[in-house]
């Protein structure tokens, strides 16, 4: 990467996207809870960044809390540092976790594996916990995920 990718590449803010669809989101994190959209019209949940139902092709969108609580679907270790408001030490674990009570992926930093000197990689399928994280430098807070045994 060039100095001037690197530059841009930390200036990159946590928060809501220029159209702001994801607003809720962000507002949710930062009232305590995880809150996802859901289809007004037939009740599927969506991803994030999905503006459009999958199933009914709607647009109406509400949005629910949710519990924060799942098992890794899949993670990846890094070892440089992306974006500065991550506020976390390299190497760290960046996992994809499939909600319990929703038939939704989230992705967030590992807090127990982030940095692991042991090397210890963390399993599919280990339950995880949501935790909301408020980076010293960042607008907005950030979910991270913890091992289920560690909250």
């Amino acid at each position: 990467m060039t100095a001037t990718t690197d530059a841009a590449l930390e200036q990159l803010p946590t928060g809501p996207g220029v159209d702001g669809t994801d607003l809720p989101y962000w507002e949710g994190l930062r009232s305590g809870v995880l809150t996802l959209p859901r289809c007004r019209a037939c009740g599927t949940w969506r991803s994030l960044g999905r503006v459009l139902c999958p199933e009914c092709w709607a647009f109406e969108t509400d949005w629910e809390a949710v519990p924060a609580r799942g098992r890794i679907f899949s993670w990846a270790r890094s070892q440089r540092a992306f974006i500065s408001e991550l506020d976390v030490p390299v190497p760290y674990v960046t996992a994809l976790v499939e909600l319990e009570s929703a038939p939704v992926r989230v992705l967030g930093i590992l807090l127990d594996a982030s940095g692991d000197a042991s090397g210890a990689d963390p399993a599919i399928g280990d339950t995880v916990t949501g935790v909301i994280v408020q980076p010293a430098n960042a607008e907005y807070p950030v979910l991270r995920w913890q091992s289920a045994a560690a909250s």
